[in-house]
């Protein structure tokens, strides 16, 4: 068991998410990068869906009980410090899986993380935040283009990931772009749409449902991960396929 002490970001508990909503108007949500909660949840024994917490900047704890960790051994009243930098998004894995209901930001449900709360586990107290083995190349992001334009200036140059991104949708910096008027339709994960200041967006797990947005693209599947662990301020470039 471990308590929280501190807080600087977004901390919520997260799991691949819930799937097959979207008549109901409800996003699937989930981890921001599956794949590196994934990776936490196996490091630990767990099963791959397991809650843990995602951090979106810097989480301190305190063990309450003895902890056996990926870094070392923590006794009663140890604290560690999780950090996502140098990525956008790190998970701490507890075995058994944390207590708690997968949180969904937009909604105003689930488990947001703060200082003071209690995280408990099923299983035998251990403990992984260690930064996981994934795909860290920084070669351009796969985009399969339209519906309602290819827009080259996507990827002519760079584009920055704004400070104002979050999980419903990450901002980004960069040449504007013209696109015609969208269309309304269903909206995914990865897709990008360009509101009337020019500036793309790239939609996260909590997107919504449907969008009026042109629609120039969206990120290919193997990408995603890799896209959403960029940190904020970080570069991204993209190509078509």
């Amino acid at each position: 068991m471990i308590e929280v002490v501190k807080v600087q970001g977004l901390a919520t508990l997260q799991d691949l998410g819930r799937h097959g909503h979207m008549h109901e108007g409800i996003p699937p949500g989930g981890a921001l990068a599956p794949a590196r909660l994934v990776a936490a949840n196996r490091a630990v024994g767990n099963r791959e869906d397991a809650l843990a917490v995602e951090v979106l900047g810097r989480l301190a704890v305190r063990a309450i009980t003895a902890i056996a960790t990926n870094l070392g051994n923590l006794q009663p009243g140890d604290e560690l410090v999780v950090e996502s930098e140098p990525r956008r998004v790190a998970y701490l894995a507890l075995r058994g899986g944390v207590q708690g209901r997968a949180a969904l930001v937009c909604a105003g449900i689930g488990t947001s993380v703060t200082g003071g709360a209690t995280l408990a586990t099923a299983g035998e107290p251990h403990l992984v935040w260690a930064p996981v083995t994934l795909d860290e190349s920084d070669r351009p992001i796969r985009v399969i283009p339209g519906p309602d334009a290819v827009a080259q200036a996507l990827v002519a140059g760079s584009y920055r990931i704004s400070p104002a991104s979050d999980r419903i949708g990450t901002r980004l910096q960069g040449p504007p772009i013209a696109a015609a008027q969208g269309t309304s339709r269903p909206m995914v994960r990865g897709a990008i749409e360009v509101p009337p200041d020019g500036q793309p967006i790239v939609l996260g797990p909590e997107h919504p449902t449907t969008g009026g947005y042109p629609l120039i693209g969206v990120i290919a599947s193997a990408d995603l991960d890799r896209f959403f662990s960029i940190r904020l301020g970080g570069s991204v470039r993209f190509q078509y396929v």
